[in-house]
């Protein structure tokens, strides 16, 4: 496990308009114009650490300057802490996050903590509603499982001096630590996996996300199959919801092909149990007729028949690391924002 420190004022440097056209002021641009770093404008916000007079004031005048306005949910927040962290998930039904929550809590009991789990059904606004919601609760950390380009809905938790964890993306907002697995080298280990074993043309099924693990594992197969000299085809890359019923959909897409793959690389385990039983329900053999490989390692990857081939990304390993840099933001506020990259593991069972 390897971990890099981003200094505040990193981050992505294009923001969303706000209404009317306007580019959204935010945090990070308050910390510019006073020059001092997000955590100071953080503090002076919150007012949970003591900030200087003159540091104040320069804050004030920067965001009178600049016309900030300050999330009135990150000002609310006062009092004592609670002994809470909480976990926002996309899916709670993906028995990915239950491995990633007990990993966090195995961290977090000895300590005296317990994490809070919310479903935000991978909704931006939703995501947003739900971090306003508990810093109302005045939950002490928060981390956020997900994908996206732009991470506003974690803003609030920044400003209320909240410590954050972003799990899945390499690119942290400032004042934001990150979790994330070496997802370009998994899916270029992948495809190489599928290749070793004779197959020459592998199709890949994805989720819909342009950006995070997805892409990152597709950028990977396109470098595997580059490197051994085979032309990659766009009709071998599908892209379909991440879920059992995506899975069976981009398989017999692939499947309804002039020429059809011999193994398929699936996005994660879930889509590639539900390529699976598109390719049994059909007659067809797995790996003979289809070889299939999926990423995460979840549990039922061991029980499907025949055995579900997939990279391992530690999951229960992420999310004890996640809670630990919360617990460590907590006892140093100061502490600047972090990045954590898992490798991944290949495991080897019966579908390839």
């Amino acid at each position: 496990m390897a971990a890099r420190r981003f200094v505040d004022g990193e981050g992505p440097k294009d923001d969303p308009p706000a209404a009317g056209g306007k580019p959204r002021v935010r945090i990070v641009d308050v910390a510019a114009r006073a020059g001092v770093s997000i955590t100071t404008v953080s503090h002076a916000l919150s007012q949970r650490r003591p900030v200087s007079a003159r540091t104040r004031e320069k804050v004030q005048r920067a965001i009178e300057e600049l016309s900030y306005r300050p999330n009135e949910a990150a000002r609310s927040l006062r009092g004592q802490p609670t002994a809470t962290v909480a976990v926002i998930v996309p899916d709670i039904t993906n028995p990915f996050y239950p491995q990633l929550a007990r990993g966090m809590q195995d961290v977090l009991s000895p300590k005296g903590y317990q994490a809070l789990i919310c479903s935000s059904d991978a909704e931006p606004v939703s995501r947003r509603e739900i971090v306003e919601q508990m810093i109302a609760r005045r939950v002490d950390g928060i981390c956020i499982s997900g994908y996206y380009d732009d991470h506003a809905d974690a803003e609030p938790a920044v400003e209320a001096g909240v410590p954050v964890v972003l799990f899945g993306h390499r690119a942290p907002y400032p004042g934001i630590s990150t979790v994330t697995t070496d997802d370009v080298g998994a899916g270029r280990m992948a495809t190489e996996h599928l290749l070793s074993r004779g197959h020459e043309r592998v199709g890949f099924i994805t989720g819909r996300s342009d950006v995070g693990p997805p892409a990152d594992r597709v950028a990977g197969y396109r470098a595997a199959l580059e490197s051994a000299g085979i032309q990659v085809e766009d009709e071998l890359v599908v892209r379909e919801p991440v879920s059992r019923e995506g899975g069976a959909a981009g398989m017999r897409r692939l499947l309804a092909l002039d020429r059809p793959p011999q193994a398929v690389v699936c996005t994660n385990d879930f889509v590639a149990i539900g390529a699976m039983g598109e390719v049994l329900d059909r007659g067809l053999d797995v790996p003979g007729d289809v070889a299939l490989i999926g990423f995460d390692d979840i549990d039922a990857a061991a029980l499907v028949r025949p055995g579900l081939t997939t990279m391992s990304v530690a999951i229960r390993r992420q999310g004890q690391a996640a809670a630990q840099l919360i617990l460590d933001r907590i006892a140093n506020p100061d502490q600047p924002p972090q990045a954590t990259l898992f490798a991944t593991d290949l495991v080897q069972r019966q579908s390839t």
